[in-house]
């Protein structure tokens, strides 16, 4: 058995080794931070694991949670709760024995899926570059600003991971696997409902744009708009209404159509707010949003598949479109093919070594104040 396992792990490809060895050097970097400064800045004293779900435990997390215990309902505090969407607190639902532990359960997702995610994009990167490539691709994820949320009870990692399969799986052909994916991702998130028009992107462009090569097949690139369909299904249920979640978000959360009045906000916040405040709901948001644009630029100039730039961009139009930019950072981290970028760009060790540490003082700095309480998107 153990010369198998030997066998085994011969095989498995440098690049594969180290990009293992970096995902989990990241996650045991970011576990702890959480550690540390909840015990020694925070106070709060308990068992590892109790400590270790406290860290990351904070603003939309325990939603999550509480969702999972009571699911959806239309009176009280918890109404408010129908702006999540239903995919993460089911399976959250469904795998917690014990709700003392939901916490847990939820983080333990989150980070499971991570891994999936990395994994996808590792292949996809290979797939389109190199080994080298994919590599850094997954460096530059697992150190990104704000991928402390792929550990986080939070439903990037789950998002990620079903929008990484999509594009794999349409880029091989598989549009059955890509189409079941995209389903997926429309139940996690709302800007799941993007990959219908990236899955069409991609379905046309691997049909030379052609109408007369258009077969059945395509059909599976509307499968997002089912998983969209579910969850208005819900709002209607347990409502009345199906778009019941947007005036939640315009009335509880603040947040509506209105990317003027995000811009303003987010200028005003960096301007006239104290420490880190300043940071958090101005400055970032500002960078990340410009930084956003940056990466499109890019991308159209390497010449990047059609597929690539439709999601980079309308990711990107989706982070900036809402009246309160405070997220911006977050969701700019799902322009997913941007990491696959930054591997390409990133081809001499110093311009690796540089924007490595770099994109790893900030994601040490905002993880600290996501840990502490304080708002980090």
């Amino acid at each position: 058995m153990s010369s198998n396992i030997r066998e085994f792990a011969q095989r498995i490809p440098p690049s594969v080794k180290w990009a293992i060895f970096v995902v989990l050097a990241a996650k045991i970097l970011l576990l702890a931070i959480g550690y540390a400064v909840t015990i020694f800045v925070v106070g709060y004293h308990s068992q590892p694991w109790n400590i270790v779900a406290y860290s990351f435990a904070k603003w939309d997390g325990p939603n999550f949670v509480r969702l999972a215990k009571g699911w959806y309902v239309n009176t009280g505090d918890a109404a408010n709760l129908i702006v999540y969407f239903p995919l993460y607190p089911f399976l959250i639902r469904i795998f917690t024995i014990n709700f003392n532990y939901a916490d847990l359960t939820a983080m333990a997702i989150s980070n499971v899926f991570s891994g999936i995610a990395f994994s996808y994009l590792y292949k996809l990167a290979k797939l389109e570059f190199n080994e080298k490539v994919a590599f850094r691709a997954v460096l530059f994820l697992s150190i990104f600003p704000t991928a402390y949320f792929l550990t986080a009870p939070y439903t990037e990692s789950l998002f990620f991971a079903f929008v990484l399969s999509s594009l794999y799986y349409s880029r091989i052909g598989k549009w059955q696997l890509a189409g079941i994916t995209s389903f997926f991702a429309s139940l996690t998130r709302l800007p799941g409902l993007l990959m219908f028009p990236v899955l069409v992107t991609e379905y046309l462009n691997s049909k030379g744009w052609s109408p007369r090569k258009i077969s059945k097949n395509i059909v599976w690139a509307f499968s997002s708009i089912g998983g969209f369909l579910i969850y208005l299904n819900i709002n209607n249920q347990v409502t009345g209404n199906p778009f019941t979640f947007v005036t939640v978000q315009a009335n509880h959360f603040f947040e509506r159509f209105s990317p003027k009045d995000g811009l303003m906000a987010a200028y005003y916040f960096g301007t006239t707010s104290a420490y880190p405040n300043n940071i958090t709901l101005g400055i970032a948001p500002l960078g990340f949003a410009v930084f956003g644009l940056i990466v499109i630029a890019l991308a159209v100039w390497k010449r990047f598949r059609p597929v690539y730039i439709v999601y980079t961009f309308l990711s990107w139009a989706f982070a900036v479109s809402v009246s309160f930019w405070i997220s911006v950072p977050r969701y700019i981290m799902a322009m997913l093919p941007m990491f696959m970028l930054f591997g390409l760009l990133s081809n001499r060790k110093l311009i690796t070594i540089v924007s490595s540490l770099v994109s790893l003082s900030l994601l040490c700095f905002f993880t600290i104040l996501f840990v502490r309480g304080w708002w980090a998107f």
